[in-house]
Formats: structure tokens, C-alpha cells, sequence
């Protein structure tokens, strides 16, 4: 320690201090207002959403804070998202092993929580091109994803390329329930087959709501809600648990995915079973037989899934 307070009272140490102090100075009074309204304009031309922050600012030591946030599509029937807080703060150790590592937090207005962390090699990113992360965890502790699904339905039901036989279904539909659980992915850009991790995601109280007066169907409380699969020597194991289960609908998905780079042409082995019952048959039933051709049998439809993660085809089994 006396050494350490000796080297500060030099040159060197003054140096040092202040530089410190001046970056502190500039972070606490840097116009964050003004920075604000230009980063939220400049969002909302590129992806074409109404974007604005009650606040911003800098989270130390390195990364940016934004507290209500608000993002809402275009048109009388875009939906809107809200969070209390998103921030993204990076850590300048991963520099050091030629990558980049951030960690973003989104609370939701009823305080629930998610966080992710990324590493991305600067390469990759200097290439732009290809960009595979190194490392993904996710941590959710009951975070609520209503109004996450109900945005998500809005923008598919309003882009370019929907069916008009599946756009209306997905603006009157909405999800509810709390993601539960984990991810943990180690993936290789050089050698996919060393890539390793596990996801472990329920949904908790999860329902489709259906209840929308366009629609006139009940709701559909999930028994079984989650995905679950293991990566390993590249190759990502789907487990047969994972999908959907309700009274009147079932979806759900099994099998392998191949990692590869570029990841777009990893390799997909799945199959999948949607099963629609009672109600749900007798009003949607028609949508499986438009959509496959006349393959759903009794309003079940089992698909095979080949091909690569860019462009899978789909086959009736």
C-alpha cells in the first residue's frame, strides 16, 4: 500500500488520476438528453417503430442505461412494449482475449428480470459477416413475456410477406405466462463440433389467449410449456418433452440440429406434431389443411424437418 500511494504522488500517479477523474467528469455530465432524443430517432427510422426513453445514461464503468423504455408498431392495431429498465455494459477484460462480452438486464414494468451475456469475437465483427457469439447465457427468473408475445404476433401479422389466411388469427391471438430457467451455449466458430451447452426454459402459468371477440374461442391454459436440449461435439438434442400441451392444442418439436459455420447452414433433423382438438379443430382445422396440402389427418399434421437452418424443407410423414 505505501508503495502504491507513492507511485500515485509522482507524475505518473498524477497522470493516471487524472485521467480517471476527466473520463468520470465527462461521463457525469456528458448532455445525455440530447443523445438520447438522437439515438431513439435514429432507432425509429431504422426499424420503422415508434422508439422513445423517459431517460439515459451511462452505466459504469462501460455501458449505457436507458429507464422507460417504449416501443410501439405503426398502424391503428400496432401493439406497444414497455420496460422500466434496459441497460448493456461491457466488459473490457474480453478485450484482452480479442473478443467482445456484454451483458444486457431488461426489467419489466412488474419488476421481473432477465439478463443475457454475450461474447463475440472482434473479428468476426470487423468482418461483418458471419458473426457467431462464443458465448450465450440467459438467466430468467419468472420474467413475464405478455407483452413481448403480443408485440411479436402484431409485427408478424403486419409484414409484407404474412398469409391473409394467417394474419388476422395472429393479431386477435396473445401469450401469456413467465420464462423460467436457463441457457448456457459454448459454440466454435472454427470447429462447430466443439460446441457445448445446455437450455433448460419453461413457461410458467403459459396460455394462448383466444378470447378475442373476432375469434370466439376459450383460452388454452398449457399442462406442458418448455424447451429443453442438451449441445454436444456440435450437435444441439432437442428433448421429446419439449413443445406445447393444452386441452385442445399441441405443439410440439423433437430431434437434432446440426451447429455449422456459417450458422444459417447448420443442419436440421426435426420433427414436428401441431394437433388441433375440439374447438380449436372445428374453427382452424381448415388453416392445416391450406398450409399442408391436404396432409392434416382429423386436425393433426406430423412434419419432418430437413435441411439447413437458412432454408429447411418440410415434409408430411
Amino acid at each position: 500500500m505505501t508503495d502504491l500511494l507513492k507511485r500515485l504522488s509522482g507524475k505518473s500517479g498524477i497522470s493516471v488520476i487524472f485521467g480517471v477523474s476527466f473520463c468520470f467528469f465527462l461521463l457525469v455530465t456528458f448532455p445525455y438528453e440530447i443523445l438520447k432524443e438522437s439515438i431513439a430517432n435514429g432507432l425509429s427510422r431504422v426499424t420503422g417503430l415508434s422508439i422513445s426513453m423517459d431517460g439515459f445514461g451511462a452505466k459504469l464503468p462501460l455501458g449505457m442505461h436507458a429507464t422507460g423504455l417504449s416501443l410501439a408498431g405503426q398502424g391503428a392495431k400496432g401493439k406497444s412494449l414497455k420496460l422500466n429498465h434496459l441497460w448493456v455494459r461491457l466488459n473490457p477484460l474480453y478485450l484482452l482475449a480479442g473478443k467482445v462480452g456484454a451483458k444486457v438486464y431488461i426489467e419489466n414494468q412488474d419488476q421481473s428480470s432477465m439478463d443475457i451475456f454475450v461474447t463475440i469475437p472482434i473479428g468476426a465483427l470487423l468482418s461483418g459477416a458471419n458473426i457467431l457469439p462464443s458465448r450465450i447465457e440467459l438467466n430468467s427468473s419468472k420474467f413475464r413475456i405478455d407483452d413481448f408475445a403480443g408485440f411479436a404476433f402484431a409485427t408478424m401479422a403486419s409484414g409484407p410477406d404474412v398469409n391473409p389466411l394467417l394474419g388476422p388469427v395472429l393479431q386477435g391471438i396473445g401469450f401469456s405466462g413467465k420464462l423460467d430457467g436457463s441457457v448456457d451455449l459454448s459454440l466454435s466458430a472454427s470447429t462447430p463440433q466443439d460446441s457445448t451447452g445446455t437450455i433448460r426454459l419453461k413457461f410458467l402459468d403459459a396460455t394462448l389467449k383466444l378470447s378475442d371477440p373476432a375469434l370466439g374461442l376459450p383460452d388454452q391454459k398449457f399442462t406442458r410449456a418448455g424447451i429443453q436440449g442438451s449441445l454436444s461435439n456440435g450437435l444441439l438434442s432437442l428433448d421429446k418433452n419439449s413443445g406445447f400441451e393444452s386441452d385442445e392444442l399441441t405443439l410440439s418439436a423433437g430431434g437434432t440440429i446440426a451447429v455449422k459455420t456459417p450458422l444459417p447452414v447448420s443442419q436440421l433433423q426435426l420433427e414436428v406434431l401441431v394437433k388441433l382438438q375440439k374447438s380449436l379443430g372445428d374453427k382452424f382445422g381448415f388453416l392445416l389443411d391450406a398450409f399442408s396440402g391436404g396432409a392434416a389427418k382429423n386436425g393433426e399434421l406430423r412434419l419432418q424437418v430437413k435441411g439447413s437452418l437458412a432454408q429447411p424443407t418440410t415434409q408430411p410423414i
